[in-house]
């Protein structure tokens, strides 16, 4: 390859903004071959200790870019709250700056975008939709539920839109619960959102271990089917919308990163949803007994947090048949909240198991490669790699 021009030079760069602990972290080598994919890890959310009484999203907060080796390549800080993944569209990376404002930088690190959401505040995730504008998980300022509600956001005329709203899908459940005092009522903690089909959403509702499918998002949205437990929702009037459980095991509890996933080889009305299985059984809202579940075992609930493991999870959906049956399972280090799935486009697999701050990259085939290991005050709510080709590298 011919080099048309070549520049010496030499870059002192700032130091950084946080403990110096953060510059290297350490990398433990697993037991596969294979290579570990190209790209940087993108620490989303180090979520710190706070004095007492503080406002929880009044904290400094950063994204930590690191190599492979685990040295910090970056630090992007933000205003408050935390970063909940990075999206790009024609050289602009989007992302979440604090809980009302998401922004886009160019590579020069210029915010050439600054979005108000006005009279909501996001949470959890934002994805493009078919348009162009992006869909968010969002909170309305003053109602009395909370993390239950998606957005559009128009990156032109920066008009923001609530598009869905559990209140109106599952209203008769909602009514059966009791609303706390001076507070509002989390009862679904939506916190992730994947788009199926030009109209429908994938949604994981994080309190009531369920996941939903909803059509029509734009006009007049309906839910289509769920995956959670049939006791659970047993007597709510939404038991006939549970896809039908094949085979034997465990439902996926307090789950994340749930995301649709095509293959042309499945029949049409198959494909597969990948999702990090947190196996955390607690519903706060509702005090819901789990060890009484069948649905469930080996959770949290059923053993001590010491023995306890989370898992990736491939479900096979079957919109033909109306059933889900687990197709893949891989046991990951334990994490009951906070937590990231993500397939690499080389096929491997990285896990953020958020309590253990450790992101962990797998082959193909399961077997580990290496793991990140950090450290921080509570936890790394996620961890993702980019390439973040056409923003900083050709």
């Amino acid at each position: 390859m011919e080099i048309l021009k070549q520049h010496n030079g030499q870059y002192e760069a700032p130091e950084i903004y946080n403990q110096e602990e953060y510059i290297q972290l350490d990398i433990t080598d697993g037991t596969s071959t294979q290579e570990v994919s190209d790209g940087l890890y993108t620490v989303l959310g180090n979520d710190q200790d706070m004095d007492e009484g503080a406002d929880a999203d009044a904290a400094y907060r950063y994204i930590y870019i690191y190599d492979n080796d685990g040295v910090c390549r970056s630090e992007i800080p933000i205003i408050s709250y935390r970063a909940h993944r990075l999206i790009f569209e024609d050289g602009i990376m989007y992302y979440s700056a604090s809980a009302q404002y998401l922004v886009g930088m160019d590579n020069t690190g210029r915010l050439s975008e600054i979005y108000d959401l006005g009279d909501y505040r996001l949470h959890h995730d934002y994805i493009f939709d078919e348009d162009g504008n992006v869909l968010l998980l969002g909170t309305e300022y003053g109602a009395d539920t909370e993390e239950d509600i998606v957005l559009s956001l128009d990156l032109e005329s920066s008009e923001v839109t609530k598009i869905i709203d559990l209140k109106d899908l599952f209203g008769d459940y909602l009514a059966t619960l009791e609303y706390p005092e001076d507070d509002s009522l989390d009862w679904m903690h939506l916190n992730t959102l994947s788009l199926i089909d030009d109209d429908s959403l994938i949604l994981s509702a994080r309190e009531t271990s369920t996941i939903i499918r909803v059509d029509n998002i734009f006009d007049n949205p309906t839910v289509s089917w769920t995956i959670g437990s049939d006791t659970f929702w047993e007597g709510t009037g939404y038991e006939d919308l549970l896809l039908e459980q094949v085979g034997d095991f465990s439902l996926q509890a307090g789950q994340h990163c749930v995301e649709v996933v095509m293959d042309d080889e499945l029949e049409d009305g198959q494909y597969y949803l990948y999702m990090f299985n947190n196996n955390f059984t607690k519903c706060s809202s509702r005090g819901y007994d789990y060890t009484l579940d069948d649905n469930y075992y080996g959770t949290y609930s059923n053993v001590e947090e010491d023995d306890a493991e989370s898992y990736i999870y491939v479900y096979l959906i079957d919109e033909n048949e109306g059933t889900f049956e687990l197709n893949y399972s891989l046991p990951v280090a334990y994490s009951a909240y906070v937590s990231s799935y993500q397939l690499l486009d080389n096929g491997n697999i990285l896990v953020d198991s958020g309590f253990a701050f450790a992101a962990a990259e797998y082959d193909s085939e399961g077997e580990l490669i290496q793991t990140l290991n950090g450290m921080g005050d509570q936890w790394w709510y996620r961890v993702f790699k980019y390439d973040y080709s056409g923003f900083w590298f050709k």
